[in-house]
């Protein structure tokens, strides 16, 4: 049985997967606007909550077809990143 990336393709998973970043993106702005208030949206926590579970949700399917494609992430590189972070919030004093 042929894979979804066989069926599609590397060039349409990589286009798939940069639009489901941007709309993951997008579902977390909303929510920063919510939470701030700043700048008022008309969408309810639970619409927020709901659109970024969905959207998490279709970069998760996307990962995982990344991954049996051949991409892979580094575990080594995310904890260099995370240690990165953990400095920088240090160093704020945060």
């Amino acid at each position: 049985m042929k894979t979804i990336v066989d069926r599609i393709g590397k060039p349409a998973l990589l286009e798939q997967t940069a639009e489901e970043c941007a709309e993951l993106a997008h579902a977390c702005l909303k929510e920063a606007r919510r939470l701030r208030g700043e700048n008022p949206t008309p969408k309810t926590t639970p619409e927020c909550w709901l659109a970024i579970s969905e959207e998490l949700t279709d970069l998760q399917i996307c990962i995982e077809m990344l991954e049996a494609a051949g991409y892979h992430g580094d575990q080594a590189i995310a904890d260099v990143k995370r240690q990165r972070m953990v400095q920088r919030l240090d160093e704020a004093g945060k």
